[in-house]
């Protein structure tokens, strides 16, 4: 299924969960008191300064055309999701707001216009937004179609998982940057690179789960919030102020570094530009610019060093060697050595040896 459909099916499951909830609870006349039903049916806060409901909550909200809002409100500890439908003045600014918490917003469908602090900003479909605690926001509600998804994360769930270095993940420095800059600025921007399929199907999930009150909510929940964390660096790009553009080229090259040292032996320049959905001109620039090699060159040095351990370190033939390192051309393979080290292989070897004696 292509993203197209991924969003289409979010949008579906979060304008039928609306409908289906808002029949649960009485029709109050307003905004006001429903925030009220909230903050004395479950205790939930909703006053301007907001402090965390749970360790993560789930809101969203659709407008249309007809001047109709529906908006949702779930949390671990409600034994289902709130839900209402009320009409609204094309315009209108919800109430202006902060969290205790970081909010990341994914935007389904339309456009959103928000006042953060004292800026107004607009954010396009497919893309999020994350504002950091303590910032005061507010959406603008206008007479076309709009949906969204906004999680309210605890932040110490979010730096938690920021630091967890898994075996196989090759963005830690993206997201030690997302970590700093989130404290430095009153959102972060992050535009999809692409289709994000993992991030919508992810979404999905996370909207059932959190509607629902089966066993095993609160675990998959946390653990699809993970997913999307992880997902800001691999399915989207990070748009910071110009002035943090060398940060952020900093960061992707060090997580580039890291890839191709853990896949040297059969990654392509192609595939590299594909996991990090960069072009490989664009990277080569960055790699040239840090080492003076172009993003090919790099990963043929990489192959070269490892040779060269491999050369010192155990009795394998040069031609396994060879091989182990990703070259499946001998000749190809001593051109490529002594280029570099001005000497071939066995030759090297030989060297290191009578050295050692």
């Amino acid at each position: 299924m292509e993203n197209t459909g991924f969003k289409a099916e979010l949008k579906r499951f979060l304008h039928q969960t609306i409908q289906i909830h808002a029949n649960f609870v009485p029709c109050p006349p307003g905004i006001t008191e429903h925030e009220s039903f909230l903050s004395q049916t479950y205790h939930v806060d909703l006053s301007q300064s907001r402090p965390l409901y749970d360790l993560v909550t789930l809101s969203g909200w659709y407008t249309n055309t007809e001047q109709i809002r529906g908006f949702l409100y779930a949390g671990f500890s409600m034994p289902r999701c709130y839900a209402w439908i009320s009409p609204f003045s094309p315009g209108t600014i919800c109430k202006t707001h902060s969290h205790t918490s970081i909010e990341l917003t994914y935007i389904i469908e339309g456009r959103l216009r928000m006042r953060i602090g004292d800026v107004e900003l607009s954010f396009n479909e497919g893309e999020f937004v994350l504002i950091n605690s303590d910032i005061l926001h507010g959406e603008y509600l206008y007479k076309e179609d709009c949906s969204l998804i906004c999680l309210d994360i605890d932040d110490s769930f979010f730096t938690r998982h920021m630091e967890f270095q898994g075996d196989e993940d090759y963005t830690q420095s993206l997201k030690k940057l997302i970590n700093e800059k989130r404290s430095q600025y009153l959102y972060i921007r992050f535009s999809p690179a692409g289709d994000a399929p993992q991030t919508t199907a992810i979404l999905t999930l996370l909207l059932q789960e959190m509607s629902t009150n089966l066993p095993g909510k609160k675990h998959l929940s946390i653990g699809a919030v993970e997913r999307v964390i992880d997902l800001l660096t691999k399915e989207f790009h990070t748009q910071v102020a110009r002035q943090d553009t060398a940060d952020l080229h900093q960061a992707l090259f060090e997580d580039v570094q890291n890839y191709v040292r853990a896949y040297y032996p059969s990654v392509t320049v192609g595939q590299i530009g594909a996991a990090f959905h960069f072009s490989p001109d664009y990277l080569s620039r960055i790699f040239r610019k840090q080492t003076g090699l172009t993003l090919s060159a790099y990963i043929q040095d990489v192959r070269l060093s490892e040779a060269v351990k491999l050369l010192h370190t155990t009795d394998l033939s040069v031609e396994a060697i060879a091989a182990q390192v990703g070259y499946q051309n001998q000749g190809f393979f001593y051109r490529k050595f002594k280029e570099k080290y001005h000497v071939l292989p066995g030759d090297l070897r030989k060297l290191e040896r009578k050295t050692r004696l």
